[in-house]
């Protein structure tokens, strides 16, 4: 077997502008495959190297360490393709953000759903492994199949509700390679651009802008996350150039260079925090990689 499973590989890539936090060290070797083809030879062969490693999409809910990653990440962005099929369906790639579909695709053919999915960031291979969304629908509620790839090999996941709940899903394990999917939209009797534009100015009303990776935490059950890191007074804390967001406690905003350790520490103190006040344990939606 050839040494480097696909021509696009480097040494010591930097991975903090490949995430929304800015934040984070290299990758010992970062893998760039180009088509899904060499996705999935990329992805076999950092099987076999015996060493750490991980899959990283659009790096919007990822925060790396600020040591980096000491072994092989296979970065799926250059996975771009956009296929239309027939019947209002469309196979697409990983590597397309999100919001591209929701823009250059939905809003012109007037589909059904841009409440669910505006102004959400990142790539479609994200939001599918994380089923991103908000309380108006999911990703996957979107998707007629998945295609991935794991250790057993490629396969193709027919969608149904059982496989995908609150932002997660049962189809594809921790490490596993989401390749695409096939969407299938409907036309809908009311004005998706309107809908879309009034989600986008209530996010821009309630959610700072800057870098961030989004929600820190899921709501608990029966609650949110926001409303208890708000109860504890945190709004406002600092550790180094990270501060929890004064628009909504569950942003916590890389502000002025942070480290990984800064927003690490304010992770810790709303977990401490709304543990000792309210006895609930907040989970982490934002995947942290050491």
């Amino acid at each position: 077997m050839k040494t480097e499973p696909c021509e696009c590989t480097a040494t010591d890539h930097p991975l903090a502008p490949l995430t929304l936090y800015k934040v984070g060290g290299p990758a010992r070797l970062a893998l760039l495959p180009q088509t899904v083809d060499e996705a999935c030879a990329a992805y076999e062969w950092m099987l076999e190297q015996g060493e750490p490693w991980l899959v990283l999409g659009g790096g919007s809910n990822v925060l790396i360490a600020d040591e980096g990653f000491p072994g092989i990440v296979l970065v799926t962005t250059g996975l771009r393709q956009l296929l239309p099929l027939d019947g209002h369906r469309y196979w697409i790639e990983a590597g397309v953000e999100l919001d591209t579909v929701v823009r250059e695709l939905m809003l012109p053919e007037n589909y059904d759903g841009a409440g669910a999915l505006a102004g959400i960031p990142g790539s479609v291979g994200g939001a599918i492994y994380m089923n991103a969304g908000t309380v108006n629908g999911s990703t996957c509620g979107f998707m007629e199949s998945a295609e991935i790839m794991g250790r057993e090999g490629r396969r193709t996941i027919p969608m149904e509700p059982a496989l995908y709940g609150y932002r997660g899903q049962r189809f594809c394990p921790p490490g596993g390679l989401i390749l695409g999917g096939t969407f299938q939209f409907e036309r809908s009797a009311e004005d998706q651009q309107a809908i879309y534009g009034h989600y986008i100015a209530r996010r821009q009303r309630t959610q700072p802008q800057g870098n961030c990776c989004g929600s820190v935490f899921k709501n608990p059950p029966g609650g949110h996350a926001a409303q208890l890191i708000e109860a504890c007074g945190l709004k406002g804390a600092r550790r180094g150039g990270a501060v929890i967001s004064e628009k909504h406690a569950n942003f916590i905003m890389n502000e002025a260079n942070a480290s990984s350790k800064d927003i690490l520490a304010l992770i810790a103190l709303c977990k401490d925090q709304v543990r000792e006040e309210f006895g609930i344990e907040l989970t982490e939606e934002v995947s942290i990689i050491t």
